[in-house]
């Protein structure tokens, strides 16, 4: 409950979480429930509040105050931020409030969509008077194509789609099933009018037959009747002339039309809460462009609550922390444009459009003009044919370290986020077990020896590398500790997608790997959701899930013994073993290969 004094109300105002205000200073008061109008360029108001303040230094009678607004813009279908999720449980929490107030008389009031919940609550409440500004008549999307009225079409088919626990849909079959109180009913005829009829009157006339209420037509408004009321100088008097009948605090309230929907209320269903996951989720789709209509589906799908998630979005929307980062995401969105454009720029070569090529004891300056500082990946053959490595066997890598402890990563086919989370995965057996395991399992993800594991490897299998040579054509192999890292393990390993923070060469020993590569000018295309990461599986696309892949240009190269694959910082890959594989990598260039040391800002996409 919140009770407001006047340099509360602004504050209140603007505050999205707020969806009522309790302003009753004055005991046993005349209470006054105001329901604010639709507005979707800004938040709702709580509104009628200066009026009602001028009411009562002219009558000189205090008043207490409701207000009350849908942020959602539901028409208080799906409740009220603080007092419900429906009408039936808002209408409830207002009975308790009321009890608690002991007003002397009760009135509704409200404009449009707040004028649909003045007739509505109003009868539900049992109040004494209500007096509404241009409401319609229903909620009904088949009736409002039938009438040609369009205005709020939108409102009444999310309804339809998301319906609340109870729909009010019709206020007068509501009126004339229920004894009501007086309902005043004013529209304007003055502009808005659709193939020859004014919407407004269309629905004044479907309430003008019910017993108790009146409708009275104002010729030169529109249907913003309140505030032409106010500019032509007529709205005090309006509501002083509908506020005489209950202006004696000592009238009795007629308590026998208090209806009672307590007992007929519906098993609530209970719905997801949200979190600040979904709200970055909602943060980040709204600036990213999407549309907040457009989410609202897959909230309620999701199990959320229609006004709910509407007020979560709104709130979203209109948050000055969005402004700022939908300004972030259009700088963004220019780099990508920028980055697009030099990737087709540079796929109009017909060397691009052959895919990866293929070069034979490619010299140093080539290698560095055509493919280093041209960020293209290239296949070269005939570099390692100088490697003891290139006979090895399993059973000669057993006999020779057998009983040597080493680290090696495991379980991973349990963890969906096994390379993300490759520490949690290391563990130590010996040497011969590990390669016991590989032999024994056939195709797995399970086992895998990788570069995570080097450091703790380095001395275990230190003479693995007299069978490597530093192909001096283009590395820098003057330094023991970078000579490089060996990736060992059974057909059916995957490295899943992501970059890599600097130039590599994958030079393959033993067995096949399939590679597939994506150009890192692409990177708006490829998901990348975290770090160096995308959920993207280049191997299998789901063209569903990623529709923006469509856009990606895919090369693939099953890499054999003897071929060394040079991998250009920033471009995407997916690795797969097809075979036992025993694989060195290398960033231990004669080139500049230092990128890490500028990405610390970029860590988190």
């Amino acid at each position: 409950m919140i009770r407001s004094d006047n340099r509360q109300f602004a504050n209140a105002q603007a505050d999205p979480d707020i969806g009522y205000i309790i302003d009753a200073p004055h005991e046993g008061a005349p209470l006054i429930i105001t329901f604010g109008f639709v507005d979707w360029a800004a938040l709702p108001k709580f509104d009628f509040v200066g009026r009602l303040r001028k009411l009562e230094a002219t009558t000189g009678q205090p008043l207490n105050l409701i207000l009350i607004r849908d942020t959602a813009n539901f028409w208080y279908q799906h409740g009220v931020d603080g007092l419900g999720r429906d009408v039936d449980a808002v209408a409830a929490s207002l009975r308790h409030i009321i009890a608690d107030l002991r007003p002397s008389s009760i009135c509704t009031v409200g404009q449009s969509m707040g004028g649909y919940a003045a007739i509505l609550f109003g009868a539900l409440l049992g109040v004494d008077q209500v007096l509404a500004f241009g409401p319609l008549s229903y909620l009904r999307s088949d009736w409002a194509r039938r009438d040609g009225d369009l205005r709020w079409l939108s409102v009444m088919e999310t309804l339809d789609r998301h319906p609340p626990a109870r729909r009010y849909d019709d206020l007068t079959a509501l009126l004339a099933g229920l004894p009501h109180p007086p309902v005043h009913i004013l529209f304007g005829t003055g502009a808005e009018a659709e193939g020859g009829l004014n919407m407004d009157e269309v629905h004044a006339r479907r309430f003008s037959g019910i017993a108790g209420v009146t409708v009275e037509r104002i010729p030169e408004a529109p249907h913003a009747v309140v505030k032409w009321l106010i500019d032509t100088g007529h709205m005090d008097n309006i509501l002083l002339l509908w506020w005489s009948p209950v202006a004696n605090p000592g009238r009795e309230r007629p308590r026998n039309i208090m209806p009672s929907c307590d007992a007929a209320l519906p098993e609530e269903v209970v719905h997801d809460v949200f979190n600040d996951g979904w709200r970055a989720w909602i943060g980040e789709n709204l600036a990213l462009g999407a549309s907040p209509e457009g989410l609202l589906p897959a909230l309620v799908a999701h199990n959320f609550h229609p006004g709910e998630a509407r007020r979560e979005i709104d709130k979203a929307y209109r948050s000055p922390y969005l402004q700022a980062a939908r300004r972030l995401a259009s700088r963004v969105a220019k780099r990508d444009w920028t980055l697009d454009v030099q990737q087709r720029v540079r796929a109009m070569g017909a060397r691009d459009n052959a895919g990866i090529e293929r070069r034979h004891k490619l010299d140093r300056a080539t290698f560095l003009n055509d493919y280093y500082s041209a960020n293209r990946p290239v296949v070269i053959t005939g570099m390692m044919e100088d490697w003891p490595a290139l006979g090895w066997t399993p059973e000669q890598l057993v006999c020779t370290f057998a009983g040597r402890q080493v680290e090696v990563q495991v379980n991973r086919s349990a963890n969906p986020h096994y390379e993300m989370q490759a520490d949690s995965h290391g563990t130590t057996m010996a040497f011969d077990a590990f390669m016991a395991r590989i032999m024994a399992m056939g195709e797995s993800n399970d086992i895998y020896m990788t570069a995570r594991n080097g450091g703790a490897n380095a001395s275990a299998l230190s003479e693995l590398w007299d069978g490597i040579v530093q192909i001096p054509e283009y590395l820098d192999g003057g330094n023991p500790a970078n000579r490089g890292f060996f990736w060992i393990g059974p057909p059916g390993t995957v490295t899943p997608t992501h970059h890599d923070l600097t130039n590599n060469f994958m030079a393959q020993i033993t067995g096949r790997k399939r590679v597939h590569l994506a150009d890192g000018l692409q990177v708006a295309n490829l998901y990348n959701h975290l770090h160096v990461y995308s959920e993207v599986d280049l191997e299998k696309v789901d063209y569903d899930r990623f529709p923006r892949m469509q856009n990606v240009d895919i090369f693939c190269h099953d890499l054999a013994p003897g071929e060394l694959l040079f991998i250009p910082v920033g471009w995407w890959h997916h690795v797969r073993a097809l075979d036992f594989s025993m694989t060195v990598t290398f960033t231990n260039f004669l080139f500049d290969n230092d990128f890490c040391s500028t990405y610390q800002s970029y860590q988190t996409v």
